[in-house]
């Protein structure tokens, strides 16, 4: 599975848009029942943890059978306002598009690439204001940055 964003940075403007591209290779066909991909933030940290799912796509099965996996496949969306992503001391909140891929004997793989949502002055690297405002995000904005989690219901 491959899901790469339409930014190299990775930082999007609240309010903006968001493009990403997919495709899924070595996996036969007839082994995937359904496809979801979401853009959506999670927090970690102190106290309860939140997740909220911005934008959903699902295909299922027969949608995959007519599309089929070898071209590259991309879902948009406009990003809301709030909440800006955020890594303090105590709680984060964390943006990303995460990709689920449910196969036939019950296996799940997820894929999930990060990406920042940011006000005016931070989508601008080169503003007086960004200069004067530090950044306190994690110091790590490579796009490549994807992680893969495979998943098994069957015990």
């Amino acid at each position: 599975m491959n899901l790469s964003l339409c930014h190299e940075d990775g930082f999007y403007r609240a309010g903006g848009n968001l493009s990403a591209k997919w495709r899924i290779s070595r996996v036969p066909l007839d082994e995937v029942q359904g496809i979801e991909i979401s853009v959506m933030w999670h927090t970690e940290g102190k106290g309860d943890e939140d997740l909220h799912v911005h934008h959903f796509q699902r295909l299922a099965e027969n949608q995959i059978r007519r599309v089929g996996l070898a071209d590259e496949q991309s879902i948009r969306c406009v990003l809301p306002v709030t909440p800006l992503s955020y890594h303090g001391r105590l709680i984060s909140v964390q943006w990303c598009v995460r990709m689920r891929l449910f196969l036939a004997n019950g296996r799940e793989i997820v894929a999930e690439q990060p990406f920042y949502l940011v006000s005016d002055k931070m989508a601008v690297p080169h503003s007086v204001e960004a200069i004067k405002s530090p950044l306190s995000l994690p110091q790590s904005t490579d796009s490549h940055n994807e992680k893969v989690v495979v998943h098994s219901s069957a015990s």
